[in-house]
């Protein structure tokens, strides 16, 4: 029986000690990423100056295509190898990859490195996610969700200013070594937790056919279908903020680089709270009131900023949809798990893993393409009647399917 089944529902998540080495090595690992997000940026503008935005654009299309093509293949090698080890390896390897980026010298080196860092990111994370209901109750699991949705808001908010801290003191290419410690500090969080569903040493090495066995049941299943249209929803609201976000604040504001920030900062803090609110409320009928009308901030934000012209409602939207976005990815996640046996989650969750990014790699061209042939504010509007589309597409197909 699957340890989900295990820990008892009133025990406290963190007294459950493999949830918190899994979740201290993954929130160590998000604060790293940010302090190479912010030091990349600036290797890219030392090698290439005005060049700098074509250079991260690259690199963002490198990181899609890579977990679009690979990620389905983490759960036949946590199949192989055991979810502990895979996830140790991935660590040990990004750490690698991190210090080739102290060194770099060349825009050839950084899309390579960026290519090797995504291989690694397309294993460990969904690999990652499929460990977790395994070592939590299925009442816990919506919390423990949560949270992880907290840390990844947190370390987009705080990261960059620990980042400016550490330059201040080391250097930017010293937060890439910084960095690869993070990396070997999540490897040793993970070492001693026991985690199901390694495998045994007579077990067979899964087939080829096994490896695409996530992606046919995510097709198949209703439930794990849902999910798809669920991430197609948050890609389509953060799409648009991270793409277009920039040009409205500098092009069409003209305001100074600080107020780029704290827009991106409001949408974080909104995900923050509605992760709190939806993932620490144990009544499940009240979590389905706030599925129901959390999501349609994301609506609400994209036609506010569709017919206003102040930084201040920017920052009012962002916060809506940040809140949507946090809810619609914690019940995609809560479906992945119900829907899914402990053996068969690796494959399923890295499967989810490759599918859901193809949004990312539809919103993020389409948003640029749309806001600078459209501008902000018609753009906005476009992905608000997009977004509209896409959850009455999800509401009409799915109705009584989940049940």
């Amino acid at each position: 029986m699957s340890r989900i089944m295990h820990s008892s529902s009133n025990e406290s998540l963190w007294r459950n000690t493999g949830f918190a080495r899994l979740f201290g090595a993954h929130t160590i690992s998000l604060f790293g990423a940010a302090l190479t997000s912010v030091a990349l940026g600036l290797l890219a503008h030392e090698l290439v100056g005005a060049a700098v935005s074509e250079v991260l654009g690259i690199t963002l299309t490198i990181r899609i295509v890579v977990i679009v093509l690979l990620a389905p293949f983490a759960g036949a090698l946590a199949g192989w190898l055991g979810s502990k080890t895979t996830l140790i390896g991935a660590d040990l390897f990004r750490a690698g990859v991190v210090i080739g980026f102290f060194l770099c010298q060349t825009v050839g080196q950084i899309y390579f490195l960026a290519f090797l860092m995504n291989v690694a990111s397309a294993v460990f994370t969904p690999v990652y996610k499929a460990a977790i209901p395994n070592v939590v109750s299925s009442k816990q699991y919506p919390k423990a969700v949560s949270l992880g949705s907290v840390a990844y808001e947190l370390a987009n908010i705080i990261g960059p200013a620990l980042a400016g801290f550490f330059i201040l003191w080391f250097g930017f290419r010293g937060n890439f070594l910084l960095h690869a410690v993070a990396f070997l500090a999540s490897a040793a969080l993970i070492l001693p937790v026991r985690l199901e569903g390694a495998r045994p040493p007579d077990a067979a090495v899964p087939s080829i056919g096994g490896r695409f066995s996530g992606m046919k049941a995510l097709l198949h299943r209703p439930a794990l279908l849902c999910t798809l249209f669920l991430s197609f929803r948050v890609s389509i609201a953060s799409g648009f903020v991270l793409v277009a976000t920039i040009d409205y604040v500098k092009n069409e504001l003209l305001l100074p680089d600080s107020f780029y920030a704290w827009a991106l900062a409001a949408a974080s803090v909104g995900a923050v709270a509605g992760a709190l609110a939806y993932g620490q409320i144990e009544n499940q009928q009240v979590r389905q009131r706030l599925y129901a009308v959390l999501p349609w901030g994301i609506l609400a934000g994209l036609i506010l900023v569709a017919f206003t012209r102040d930084f201040t409602w920017l920052m009012v939207a962002w916060f809506l949809a940040g809140s949507g976005q946090s809810v619609l990815m914690i019940r995609g996640n809560e479906l992945l798990a119900a829907h899914s046996s402990p053996p068969e989650r690796p494959s399923i969750y890295a499967a989810h893993f490759s599918l859901s990014h193809l949004g990312w790699g539809v919103t993020y061209p389409l948003a640029g393409w749309t806001t600078t042939l459209l501008h902000f504010n018609r753009a906005a509007l476009l992905f608000a009647i997009l977004f509209a589309l896409a959850t009455l597409g999800q509401m009409l197909y799915f109705r009584g399917k989940l049940d």
